[in-house]
């Protein structure tokens, strides 16, 4: 199978268009199979298991709207369009870390089962797919490929998809970049040219971490550390939920004030340690209160009128054809915006708004970061929405 149209240039294009998506097509697989044996952590080195047990696992499970009951997709750290959390980490460990050099996946567990959050040990044919996508066992640290299996998005989103499964890989990448800082491994993420991951179901390698054990850490994508970005402990992780939107709009005035004032805050601090400059022709802003009431905005991003209920959005932008650099920068600004929040307590909720179509005065919107200001003495929502989000 070749790499898919929706992550080639032409084909990430046309998810600006105007074309309505078809009807829901049956979803495929949720996770990678794991194969191969399970590699239990050692109490020395990077400790790559329990980091990504920390973005990317948990024992629970969102509730079903419709029961009430925990449904088949897990709480994770890391937002997903509409909770396909397509995303796989295959990981090359050197030495200095929790486990032995060699090659790994990381078993994220299927939706019906208990078990997963581990490292497994791949072996035979299956090492030498990571030559196929040009990374190789690194011989200190270790290297985190994300891959994704496009089908659940596609079979949602159909030729949208392109640009939520760039979005779930940069967030992905940028919270394990961010919970490395806090345990003072060194880490920094890169974009790889898609690649088709060797094996039956189809799988694309689209981007890797690298992880070292020095301090010090950013998310320039390069070969080297960027500035020292806002750790996100394993705590801070759990916590994060997307902004529960179902309520009634947000209420003008002095909330939204303080919402924009925070929001200011946070951008002046997360700016200066995000190392990745803007593409030419692509900017970011916030958009006022007046703007969040339009309804010319909803339609512009599928619908979701629930954007009006935002406090504050901040929307990236290009005045050119979307591009995969420009996507990549913006969701992976949103990410690190995001992370950096939840790292220094910032009391604001966020929520990705992806889905965006058309044009604004000659600018076309990327993605979204929509905010709203938490009060600290609700604890009646949890913070959360059970969508998978």
């Amino acid at each position: 199978m070749e790499i898919p149209d929706v992550l080639l240039p032409d084909g990430l294009a046309r998810a600006w268009t105007s074309e309505v998506p078809g009807p829901l097509q049956p979803a495929g697989p949720q996770n990678t199979p794991g194969r191969g044996v399970a590699q239990p952590p050692r109490p020395a080195g990077i400790p790559v298991t329990a980091m990504l047990r920390a973005i990317w696992w948990s024992e629970r499970f969102h509730r079903n709207p419709a029961t009430g009951l925990p449904g088949k997709v897990r709480q994770r750290a890391v937002p997903s369009a509409g909770g396909c959390y397509p995303v796989q980490l295959r990981v090359l460990c050197g030495a200095g870390c929790d486990v032995p050099p060699g090659m790994y996946v990381f078993d994220s567990g299927g939706a019906d089962s208990t078990s997963g959050g581990e490292l497994l040990r791949v072996l035979g044919d299956d090492a030498g797919a990571y030559l196929v996508v040009g990374v190789q066992v690194p011989a200190q640290g270790a290297v985190v490929v994300l891959t994704v299996l496009p089908q659940r998005t596609v079979s949602k989103y159909h030729h949208r998809a392109g640009p939520l499964l760039i979005a779930d890989t940069a967030y992905a990448a940028v919270a394990l970049v961010h919970h490395a800082a806090a345990l003072e491994v060194t880490a920094w993420w890169g974009v790889l040219a898609p690649r088709r991951w060797p094996g039956q179901t189809p799988e694309f390698a689209l981007a890797k971490v690298t992880l070292r054990t020095a301090a010090g850490v950013g998310t320039t994508r390069g070969d080297a550390p960027g500035p020292r970005i806002a750790g996100v402990t394993e705590a801070q992780l759990a916590s994060r939920r997307s902004a529960d939107m179902s309520g009634s709009p947000a209420s003008a005035g002095c909330i939204n004030d303080d919402a924009n004032k925070a929001l200011q805050r946070l951008l002046d601090g997360s700016l200066s340690t995000f190392a990745e400059p803007a593409p030419p022709s692509c900017r970011f802003r916030v958009l006022s209160e007046d703007l969040l009431q339009t309804q010319l905005l909803a339609e512009r991003c599928a619908g979701q009128h629930w954007v009006r209920n935002l406090h504050a959005l901040v929307v990236f932008e290009t005045s050119a054809t979307p591009t995969p650099d420009a996507m990549w920068w913006s969701s992976a600004l949103a990410a690190h915006i995001l992370y950096t929040a939840l790292g220094t307590d910032i009391a604001l909720d966020f929520r990705p708004v992806g889905g965006w179509t058309g044009t604004d005065g000659g600018w076309t919107t990327l993605h979204g970061l929509g905010t709203v200001l938490r009060d600290p003495t609700d604890r009646s929502n949890e913070r959360a929405a059970d969508a998978g989000q």
